[in-house]
């Protein structure tokens, strides 16, 4: 679905040289098989649709939308609705493209452990590892979504994102593989829990790629992003940018979130 809705391509001759840069763009506008999708997949990256089925098919509809709109969407107005709403489907988004086109694992759906639906969910934007069955190559991922390009603070979006990987790197910053090594012990899955834990303990054995992605309004993009991000002294290697620029993006978030109730209930209900 994603190759028929997007065109993924690294820029060659590389522009700039302290980092590589993919984009990704629209082939087509977005029909009513790929808005479904994204839905779909919305909906999934927030609950288990067999959790929520043996909860609440023998509920009111109502008690269902009660609970998604109490416990999952973040809410229409104020931060939640400008930041964490577009925010979380940036992450979505990231991780359905990183694990289509570059075939990397993104081994955890972060949003469905929010303990408050309308802050940030916890720690590094996303990780996502090499599919074999030995991990070698962990990437680290800062996601930004924009609906305007403005500097922030005096900077970019771009250096901003940059700055927050880098401070990442000074601390210990393998929050999600130790999350997945006690989550996966206490499934009593300990291979895995072994296979997590060994990322936390022995961080040096692996090779690190350092992320930064971008979902921009395709009309507000401005090159001065990458521009900016270029003239920073090398900090984080090897680098890689994506920026992927969506037509009508704020319409597309909202639409997704509208799309993915009603699967909610057509899941949880039969229909």
């Amino acid at each position: 679905m994603l190759d028929k809705w997007l065109n993924y391509q690294e820029r060659a001759p590389a522009p700039y040289n302290t980092f590589r840069i993919i984009d990704v763009s629209e082939k087509i506008v977005a029909d009513d098989e790929i808005k479904d999708y994204l839905a779909d997949q919305l909906s999934d990256s927030y609950r288990n649709i067999a959790f929520m089925k043996l909860h609440f098919e023998n509920e009111l509809p109502s008690k269902l939308t009660e609970y998604i709109e109490s416990y999952l969407f973040p809410a229409d107005t104020g931060i939640a609705n400008k930041i964490v709403k577009p925010g979380d489907f940036g992450e979505i988004l990231a991780a359905l493209i990183v694990g289509y086109f570059e075939g990397l694992t993104v081994p955890i759906k972060k949003l469905r452990w929010k303990f408050n639906k309308d802050r940030a969910v916890f720690c590094t934007d996303m990780i996502a590892h090499n599919s074999d069955q030995n991990i070698t190559d962990i990437h680290y991922y800062e996601i930004k979504t924009r609906q305007g390009i403005r500097k922030e603070n005096g900077f970019y979006v771009t250096v901003n994102a940059h700055n927050s990987l880098v401070k990442d790197q000074t601390q210990a910053n393998q929050g999600i593989a130790d999350f997945l090594s006690r989550l996966s012990y206490e499934e009593g899955d300990l291979a895995t829990s072994i296979k997590y834990a060994d990322i936390v303990k022995n961080p040096a054995n692996y090779n690190s790629h350092f992320e930064l992605f971008f979902i921009i309004e395709s009309t507000e993009f401005i090159s001065d992003i990458l521009d900016d991000l270029h003239a920073l002294p090398p900090s984080l290697a090897p680098l890689n940018v994506t920026i992927v620029l969506l037509n009508d993006f704020r319409i597309r978030v909202d639409e997704s979130y509208a799309r993915a109730m009603t699967i909610f209930h057509d899941h949880v209900y039969g229909k």
